[in-house]
């Protein structure tokens, strides 16, 4: 007999959507099959009128980030619940060479170590080095091969000791040539950052206001021809985070098309939200890097998804809180960059996306869950509902609507970019491996459910075009 049945509802893939009940056994999909075609289970769930959708993943969280000696409001449980709350199943954070005394496969084990008995989600993170050293770029192969393929460089930061050189990106994309993986870049301009920060601070302009004037798109859409160019004289694969601009579009849409192996998302804020975020009372809570831009780049974003050459909306979350937000004084030059945002971005994008007539249920499924498992070697393990997938599914209500606000949201930062809006799609239920995490409005899950998600190099499925 079945462990779990799904039964009466539409699962939607990245491949289409279908009248579909979903069966899982030991922890994976045994079947999915047309109603009431799959037999008994133990447990019988009734999905009539709701979607069900793979487990998101989100490829991109910070999680416990530090802050001027402490760190953001949240911990390992308290965001990965709040991120399941939203539907996901799988988050991806970053193993930051903060300590430059330690290996940076120490630092890979060290963060292991800090989700272990925590995550309410599985996870996995990317290796994220700050020693542009020979020795630091020498530990990639063994990380790649070990279950860890995908890296992540700062082009940026140095004045917080988180920067990598061009050499140490050569390199690393080479290495991906040699041996697979993916390579990650936060693309800025690191000396216009400063320069145009420090031009500004000196002209007494650091309101949020000025924070995109200074950011401007030159600072990201330089770094991004920078890095793609690297990218195709060495012939590695390239991951842009969070691409904000239509000069950055523009510069990967032409990159791809002449094969060169570079693959992009963007995040939720940067296709629902505009520069005018900062006009507001409260506009140094959205400060976060790259800035939000004009309306003509979110037009432009969503073009861009349209026409696939984003394929993955992240969240970018980091749970910095109101109070933590204070301590800038208003001053962007000052303010701690980041959004929370794992809980909101499958409402947001349902709401903005689907909703609004921009991009169908499938497209939603391949941003949230199919592209994100297809670029991070999780594909199709996650990512899918297939026989021998995870049983990691979300019963979504596409009906239900809320006013979003701390009280109606699961996590300890007290405010969320979409306060005040009404966004629809919501998550009813959400199993891990077969096992409702989410039930009801409740977390079932202790901490410790989540497990650690070994990756295959072999299995970054995002260049064939």
């Amino acid at each position: 007999m079945l462990d779990l049945l799904v039964r009466n509802g539409t699962v939607v893939t990245a491949e289409g959507s279908y009248p579909y009940d979903v069966a899982i056994q030991g922890g994976k999909v045994a079947a999915i099959g047309p109603h009431g075609t799959l037999g008994e289970a133990k447990e019988t769930v009734d999905a009539a009128g709701k979607l069900v959708l793979p487990g998101l993943i989100d490829p991109h969280v910070h999680i416990h980030h530090p802050f001027k000696g402490s760190f953001a409001g949240d911990d390992f449980t308290s965001a990965t619940r709040s991120a399941a709350f939203g539907g996901v199943t799988t988050v991806c954070d970053f193993a930051i060479q903060w300590d430059k005394t330690k290996s940076l496969t120490d630092t890979c084990a060290l963060r292991k170590s800090q989700f272990e008995g925590q995550s309410i989600t599985d996870y996995a993170f990317h290796a994220c080095l700050t020693r542009s050293d020979g020795e630091t770029i020498g530990e990639l192969p063994g990380l790649i091969q070990g279950g860890i393929p995908s890296a992540k460089l700062y082009m940026t930061y140095s004045r917080q000791g988180r920067m990598s050189d061009d050499a140490a990106l050569y390199e690393a994309l080479r290495l991906t040539a040699q041996y697979g993986g993916i390579v990650g870049v936060h693309a800025e301009n690191d000396a216009m950052c400063y320069y145009f920060s420090d031009a500004f601070k000196a002209a007494g302009k650091t309101s949020p206001h000025y924070f995109p004037l200074c950011k401007h798109n030159l600072v990201e859409s330089e770094a991004v021809n920078r890095a793609i160019y690297l990218a195709k004289v060495t012939g590695g694969n390239l991951y842009i985070f969070h691409l904000s601009c239509k000069e950055s579009l523009d510069i990967l849409r032409k990159a791809q098309d002449e094969g060169v192996h570079v693959y992009a998302e963007t995040c939720i804020h940067y296709l629902t939200m505009d520069m005018s975020q900062y006009d507001r009372p409260d506009g140094a809570n959205f400060i976060c890097s790259p800035p939000l831009r004009s309306k003509a780049d979110v037009e432009a974003l969503w073009q861009g998804i349209q026409e696939g050459r984003i394929g993955v909306v992240s969240s970018d979350h980091c749970g910095f809180t109101l109070a933590n937000k204070a301590t800038g004084g208003n001053d962007f030059t000052a303010t701690p960059n980041g959004l929370p945002g794992m809980e909101t971005r499958l409402p947001a994008l349902y709401t903005y996306g689907v909703k609004a007539g921009r991009i169908s249920l499938s497209k939603m499924v391949e941003l949230l869950s199919a592209n994100p498992a297809r670029a991070f070697g999780m594909y199709p393990r996650k990512g899918t509902l297939a026989p021998g997938s995870d049983g990691d599914l979300v019963i979504f209500d596409p009906a239900e609507e809320k006013v979003i606000s701390p009280a109606v949201l699961h996590s300890p930062v007290d405010w969320n970019p979409f306060d005040g809006q009404t966004l629809s799609g919501f998550a009813q239920a959400v199993y891990l491996a077969g096992k409702p995490i989410i039930q009801d409005g409740a977390c079932l899950a202790a901490p410790g459910t989540g497990k650690f998600v070994q990756r295959d190099a072999k299995a970054i499925c995002i260049f064939d075009r």
